[in-house]
Parts: C-alpha cells; sequence; structure tokens
C-alpha cells in the first residue's frame, strides 16, 4: 500500500498537478503537525528541564545534513533551540545556494555541492569536541518524547553501550511509532562480520533493548562514532552500512517509546530528482559487504 501510494505521488508530482498538490500536501504536512503538537501536550509532553538542558549544553553536540532543504534545516535548528537553548549545533550543508543560517552555538559547514551525506557527516564529525553527540536527519523535529537527555544519563550511567537511538513518526499517513519500531526489534544483523557484543534484544532496563540496526536517530558517545565513520563514497544510504561495520564493536541500543517526528514532503520534485540517485550507493555497498565477508570466509 505504502509503494502504491508513492508511485502515484511521483506521477503526480512530475505533472501538471505538480504545483497544486505540492502546496496542498505542505498545508497538509504542517496541520499534522500541529495536531500532534497539541495531542503530545494534551498527553502530559513537556519541555526538558533547566538541569536537562544544562546536561545536554555541557556534553553535547547536534549534527546534521542539509542539502536542497532551507526551510527544513531552519525549522530544525529552531527546534532544538526550543528544547535545549544554547546546545551547539553543526550543520554540513552541501546545497547548490549555500545554507543561510546563523545562530548563537551554531556552526554551518558548507561544502561542494551534492558532497553526499557520508562525507558531509564525516566533516561534521570532525568539528565535534563534546564526549556525545546527536545525529538526525534535517527533515526531522525533536517532540516532548525524544528525551535525549534521558538516554545521555542512561549512557552515562552504562559504560558498555555505545549508542541509543530513537523512535519516528513519519508524514504523511502517520503511522504509530511502536508500529514502526517492530522492524528494527526484528533486524539482528547476523550477517554482520563479527556477532553482536551483547546478543540481540537483550534488555537493558525498561526502555533500552540491544539492537543489530536500529534507526538513524541516535546519541551516542562521540568516539564510539567517530571510529566507525561514513564512507565518503556512499553519497545517500549510509544507514544498512554504518550498523553493519558497527555491529559487533559497537553497542547499540533502541529505545522505541522515545521518538522524532519525520516530516516527510513527498513533493519537493528538486530534492527528490538528486534523492531518488541511489543506485550507485546500493551496487557499491553490495560489493564492498560481500568482499568484507569473504575476507570472513576466508580468515
Amino acid at each position: 500500500m505504502r509503494n502504491q501510494f508513492f508511485r502515484l505521488n511521483n506521477k503526480i508530482v512530475n505533472s501538471f498537478l505538480g504545483k497544486p498538490y505540492s502546496a496542498l500536501m505542505r498545508w497538509f504536512l504542517n496541520a499534522e503537525h500541529a495536531f500532534f503538537n497539541l495531542k503530545w501536550k494534551l498527553s502530559g509532553g513537556k519541555l526538558p528541564s533547566e538541569d536537562d538542558v544544562k546536561l545536554m549544553r555541557e556534553n553535547v553536540t547536534f549534527v546534521f545534513k542539509s542539502f536542497e532543504r532551507q526551510k527544513s534545516a531552519k525549522r530544525l535548528y529552531a527546534n532544538i533551540r526550543r528544547y535545549y537553548p544554547d546546545v551547539k549545533v553543526i550543520i554540513a550543508d552541501d546545497s547548490k545556494t549555500p545554507l543561510d543560517l546563523k545562530g548563537d552555538n551554531l556552526e554551518v559547514i558548507h561544502l561542494p555541492f551534492n558532497s553526499g551525506l557520508s562525507f558531509g557527516l564525516n566533516k561534521a564529525l570532525e568539528r565535534v569536541t563534546t564526549p556525545y553527540v546527536v545525529r538526525m536527519d534535517d527533515d526531522e523535529v525533536l517532540t516532548p518524547f525524544t528525551n535525549f537527555h534521558k538516554h545521555l544519563r542512561f549512557l552515562m550511567q552504562h559504560e558498555e553501550i555505545d549508542l541509543s537511538a530513537v523512535s519516528y513518526v513519519t508524514t504523511p499517513r502517520c503511522r504509530n511509532h511502536k508500529v514502526i519500531s517492530k522492524r528494527y526489534l526484528a533486524q539482528s544483523m547476523d550477517i554482520a562480520p563479527k556477532p553482536l557484543k551483547i546478543p540481540h534484544l537483550t534488555k537493558i532496563d525498561d526502555e533500552h533493548t540491544v539492537v543489530g540496526k536500529p534507526p538513524n536517530i541516535f546519541i551516542a558517545r562521540t568516539d564510539a562514532v567517530k571510529s566507525v565513520g561514513y564512507d565518503d563514497n556512499i553519497r545517500m544510504l549510509d544507514h544498512n552500512e554504518f550498523f553493519f561495520r558497527a555491529a559487533g564493536n559497537k553497542v547499540s541500543v533502541f529505545s522505541p517509546d522515545s521518538f522524532v517526528f519525520h516530516i516527510h514532503d513527498v513533493t519537493d520534485k528538486n530534492y527528490l530528482n538528486y534523492r531518488s540517485d541511489f543506485r550507485a550507493d546500493q551496487e557499491y555497498i553490495k560489493a564492498k559487504m560481500t568482499l568484507i565477508l569473504k575476507n570472513k570466509e576466508n580468515k
């Protein structure tokens, strides 16, 4: 059903109905976000306390990659500021028109056009000096139930854990984050070169469960992420490959009850023209993983 939706969506975007359809869809996405914000507020969602903000400010840097979506990047930056005022933010941007954004404790790294997600994340990570880092995408926003400060405290109390990931709710046609979470709990990464250091689905506490490949939205020890790093040859599809190499070397946990809101604009024709070109990534990753597994068998 979801694939049918996107096929139909792409046809409309590229037809004479593209512009009015895009305007209507963006109105709908904003309405969904407003609806959920009200729902979260009524269900008891609150902003972090002063102590939470202070803890994050002293220990964490937010990093994300921006490409051809200035409004999204500015929205996420403002959103981070709302939840964690004055926390360090680093944005790697490789848009054709450089991201025009200034703010306190903000660093924007301007990169050559279409350098790629992995290259940008590596450049951002090079500038991180705090012991912990949060990795997000530019079309996401924090919610009262993301609670990165709680996951920071968890990591501080559990030295054996390197990374704590959260779930997401995606527009349009939002699905319950717990339904989405089941996919990640089912992926053990048994195919990875090394077995997990802590077995898949081991419960560390009531909120955090060990998984091989969690969502790509996380807070982690900076040194752990830097030691795995991102492959500059991969322009977009960094997710599987990063956790494939991290498996057996770093320990990741997943908290299904924590989540961000993913404002997925499926009508941005300019962005989709670049975002849909991922065949080279797929072929490169397949060849790389095959070689890694072959070397493993020969040892």
